[in-house]
Order: C-alpha cells, then sequence, then structure tokens
C-alpha cells in the first residue's frame, strides 16, 4: 500500500477499511430490508475479527442504499469476504426485489467528528472518479480547504473521506442533523467540491456524483464513533 497523509483520531494514527455494497430495494420493502440488516448484517459483523461496526444509508424515495461496514485492516476486510458475500446473497433471497448493485473496497484517510454518530441523520455522499496518482493531494485538499469550510456549518455531525488508491476512486461523506442543515450547507460547500475534483484530477464531467441518504442504521466501535479533539 502506498504511502499517505497522516491520519489520526484524538492524535493517535487511524488505520481503517470499508466495504460498501450498494443496493436497489422496492421502496416499500425498505423496511424490510433495514429490519434484515439488523438481523443478519449487524450480527454476522460483530462476529467477525476486526470489525469495527456497520451502517446502512438508504434511500427512502428511490429505494437505493448502501450497507458499510468497518475493518481495522486491509487482512481484516480480506478475511471477511465470505461474510459479505453470504450476508449479501441472504439479503436478496430475504427481501424481494432487492439487487446487489456493486461492492467497493476503500481505505478511509480522513475521519472528522463532531458528534457521535446515530441513527435518523442525513448524509450528503460526494463520489469522485479521480486520478489514483492524484488521491494524496485530493486528500490534503479536502483536510486543509473542506474540512474547515465543513466544521462552522449548523448540524455539521461527521465528515469520513475513503479512497481506493488503486483506481482513484473517491467518497466523502458528510452527516448532518438534520435534511434543513444538509441543503443549506450545500451553498457553501458547492464551489469547494469543483475546486476537490480539479485537485483530484477529475477530467469526466460526470466524475463527480452527489447522492442524499438518510442514516438508517448504525452501530460502530467507540474508537470510530468518538467525536474528534478540538
Amino acid at each position: 500500500m502506498r504511502g499517505g497523509p497522516d491520519r489520526r483520531v484524538h492524535g493517535r494514527r487511524l488505520t481503517m477499511f470499508i466495504r460498501g455494497t450498494r443496493v436497489q430495494t422496492p421502496p416499500d420493502k425498505l423496511e424490510a430490508a433495514i429490519a434484515n440488516f439488523k438481523q443478519q448484517v449487524l450480527p454476522a459483523a460483530r462476529s467477525a475479527p476486526g470489525n469495527l461496526g456497520a451502517t446502512l444509508l438508504v434511500d427512502r424515495q428511490s429505494g437505493a442504499g448502501i450497507g458499510i461496514t468497518y475493518w481495522e485492516s486491509a487482512k481484516a476486510l480480506a478475511a471477511s469476504e465470505q461474510m459479505g458475500i453470504k450476508t449479501r446473497t441472504d439479503a436478496a433471497k430475504n427481501v424481494s426485489g432487492t439487487q446487489i448493485v456493486n461492492v467497493e473496497r476503500s481505505e478511509v484517510v480522513i475521519m472528522e467528528r463532531a458528534a457521535t454518530p446515530k441513527a435518523g441523520t442525513f448524509i450528503r455522499v460526494n463520489t469522485l472518479n479521480a486520478d489514483p496518482d492524484k488521491v494524496d493531494a485530493l486528500t490534503v485538499f479536502v483536510r486543509n480547504k473542506v474540512l474547515p469550510v465543513l466544521k462552522p456549518q449548523k448540524g455539521f455531525r461527521s465528515a469520513v473521506m475513503a479512497v481506493d488508491r488503486q483506481t482513484g476512486r473517491s467518497s466523502v461523506a458528510t452527516t448532518w442533523d438534520t435534511l434543513a442543515d444538509l441543503k443549506e450547507s450545500e451553498s457553501k460547500i458547492s464551489g469547494l467540491r469543483q475546486d476537490a475534483a480539479r485537485a483530484g484530477g477529475v477530467t469526466s464531467p460526470d466524475g463527480v456524483e452527489v447522492e442524499i441518504f438518510d442514516v438508517a442504521v448504525i452501530e460502530v466501535a467507540q474508537a470510530v464513533a468518538a467525536p474528534s479533539s478540538r
């Protein structure tokens, strides 16, 4: 793994990896999908060595969702792949109409928390198809230019950046107390989003995607949940 900028929480170096499974569920089956995540995915994740938690993001109108599991190392992530395959397969069986869209694995390079995570909050996921050689430059830009703008905003709860160093695909997820807070923050950061795209070497007009989700389920370890030191 290539070296990158120092990542710290409470002054300690943080190493964490995530697996994100994108799913599409009929909107009228969404509550069943949430229940399945609580009853099947969470227990399976808890029992896996090196797991640091899991969360489920949903778009209640479209039925789109992302199930995310957190891992203390790349080795723990790799060792959990069979568990991931089983829970994905079971979800498709247990909730009729559910389709697995894709599965992505990435390294967390920034985690900034103003408040402990909880269900019922709202998250904006910005995905950039960056140049792999510019992932570190993009990380520095987000840390030095984006975070200082985000942190004072009303309702800001957290920012997490994750990257795939092989493909350059990167995501910056910001969490907010209310949907109104999320929407109000957009005017402050829309310009920065384009600047970030340039820093990351994004060349395609469709190289930046923005999605909004509800945090339906979240259960994470204290090391992941604790607010960052000020």
